[in-house]
């Protein structure tokens, strides 16, 4: 192989690997943003935080799961979810947890 097909060779080879770490970095920045879902349960969540509840998690589908320590936080919650989703577009059922017990 002449000196000339090996740089051009090399070249290839730099641009394939600029490639693909240009559409990792891409990707990444795509699955970083929200779905529409998720900005509404998120919108949700700040309108129906209570003493002793907080935020686990919010699935892609809107799905809202939450960690309690007290009932009456939980059904608080549970309650307010509700209301909010009476004025929008539904969301699946929001799921409480508990903490994981000590030994």
């Amino acid at each position: 192989m002449t000196s000339t097909a090996m740089t051009l060779l090399g070249d290839l080879r730099t641009r394939g690997r600029l490639l693909i770490a240009a559409l990792a970095v891409f990707l990444g920045a795509c699955a970083i943003a929200n779905t529409p879902q998720q900005d509404l349960a998120y919108a949700r969540w700040a309108k129906c935080s209570a003493p002793y509840v907080s935020l686990e998690r919010v699935d892609l589908d809107g799905r809202i799961t939450f960690r309690f320590s007290t009932d009456g936080g939980r059904q608080a919650v549970l309650q307010c979810l509700a209301e909010a989703g009476r004025t929008g577009p539904p969301l699946p059922e929001p799921e409480g947890v508990r903490p994981p017990s000590g030994p």
